[in-house]
């Protein structure tokens, strides 16, 4: 489940230091941000808030945090309950880290960050709802579970050793 996430950090990092040094998005506007290079600013704090958030807050990080949230949301409602306390609370976490970490990158990063976020949760809705068959992933289940299981070739021989071992130690108790 983690390795899609690390395989994107070296994307990301590479995607951080082109939209700081990038000299085309400097002083560009898109949306509410008057410089993609740098965060967009939607309200200024009157302090400055420890941990690298800064003394702003804003709105593309809100976005991109929103929409992780989503997709922590609806890939917990997908899997299982795994009775695991600690996952309960990753997608209450991971977003409050996202909002520190995110707040001071450029504008540009973020927004990639939110329509990524949106394409990756449009498409697995559509993954769920129009391709992955449900009721016949559970018939293959059912069906499944009343074929008798066979063994590996490696359980065979982990079985003919032990049975090996048996009948040795058995000889080796009548010869005494």
């Amino acid at each position: 489940g983690c390795i899609p996430a690390l395989l994107q950090i070296p994307i990301f990092f590479a995607l951080y230091s082109f939209f700081n040094s990038s000299v085309a998005l400097r002083g560009e506007s898109f949306l509410w941000a008057k410089d993609l290079s740098t965060y967009d600013v939607i309200a200024k704090l009157p302090f400055t808030v420890p941990l690298g958030f800064g003394d702003h807050i804003s709105l593309f990080t809100i976005t991109a945090v929103i929409t992780s949230f989503l997709i922590s949301l609806y890939n917990m409602n997908m899997t299982p309950d795994q009775n695991n306390p600690m996952l309960k609370y990753m997608p209450y976490i991971f977003p409050v880290i996202l909002l520190v970490f995110f707040n001071r990158l450029p504008s540009a990063l973020t927004w990639y960050y939110t329509v990524s976020n949106v394409i990756t949760l449009a498409l697995q809705w559509v993954i769920q709802n129009y391709i992955i068959d449900h009721d016949k992933i559970v018939a293959q289940l059912a069906e499944n579970r009343t074929k008798p299981k066979a063994k590996s070739k490696w359980a065979s021989k982990l079985e003919e050793m032990q049975a090996t071992q048996k009948r040795m130690q058995d000889m080796q108790k009548k010869g005494k």
